[in-house]
């Protein structure tokens, strides 16, 4: 059901069943997919594709050009997959030239009211960001991810899976898959171990992330070191190898205790 006061472009491609409440704006280039709440008074532009089974909360904007001196709106993406909550006063801004040319968020994440994803940031899935969280550009957020109120990740920061950064912290560089982090410029703290239990790691999978973090934060080897020795001392396996792969391709470095 689409209400008598929205504006939705004739050009825009509505999949069915899809409601679009009062004063909500749909521009030309989108594209929202089946079963798909869009609540009243949402802003949805740009090359923007929605996908199934999501909704999207009052006052919230979609695909708006970026917050860059450089971008002169540009006809770049928005790629929203299946299945999200994303709240009242949500943000999400399109990418740039200058960056991947497209914002992207996964399947299954709830971004909690006044969530901020500025251009060419990239969110994975089973996320949940709450309120306020803040993504400058080109953050890279990975799944099973959540952060805490009033949180914020500096431009070109990373957050690998299973990982949590605590309410009011800031991180100025990459936080690690399954740890911990908080504070003003965030810390390590120790693994997300709620967080993993409720990802079903089981005891010996959160034995063996205790001594990656051993290894690699606690023993005082630089990390080439750390990393060979890791190599070395813990058996091949997705989770040593998402957390060699994670800290090998950063360029803000790791944060640490």
């Amino acid at each position: 059901m689409i209400h008598e006061t929205a504006i939705v472009d004739s050009k825009a491609e509505i999949g069915a069943d899809v409601s679009i409440g009062p004063y909500s704006v749909i521009g030309p280039d989108v594209k929202i997919g089946d079963d798909t709440l869009v609540e009243n008074h949402v802003t949805i532009k740009g090359k923007t594709t929605i996908g199934q089974r999501n909704s999207i909360g009052p006052y919230t904007s979609i695909g708006l050009s970026a917050q860059d001196k450089h971008h002169r709106n540009e006809p770049t993406l928005v790629e929203i997959g299946n299945d999200n909550e994303i709240r009242e006063y949500v943000s999400i801004h399109r990418g740039t030239h200058g960056g991947t040319g497209i914002t992207k968020v996964g399947d299954n994440n709830q971004l909690f009211v006044s969530v901020h994803l500025a251009h060419d940031t990239s969110v994975g899935d089973n996320c949940m960001l709450a309120n306020n969280t803040t993504l400058g550009g080109h953050v890279q957020i990975g799944s099973s991810v959540v952060t805490g109120g009033l949180s914020g990740f500096h431009q070109f920061t990373r957050i690998g899976d299973f990982a949590m950064l605590g309410g009011y912290s800031v991180a100025y560089q990459d936080v690690p898959p399954y740890m911990m982090c908080t504070g003003t410029r965030a810390q390590l703290l120790g693994l997300n171990l709620i967080g993993l239990e409720r990802n079903g790691f089981d005891k010996v999978g959160i034995e063996e992330i205790q001594k990656i973090y051993n290894i690699y934060f606690t023993s005082g080897m630089v990390p080439k070191k750390a990393l060979e020795l890791l190599k070395t001392e813990i058996k091949p396996g997705p989770i040593l190898d998402r957390f060699i792969d994670f800290v090998s391709e950063t360029k803000r470095g790791i944060i640490s205790k």
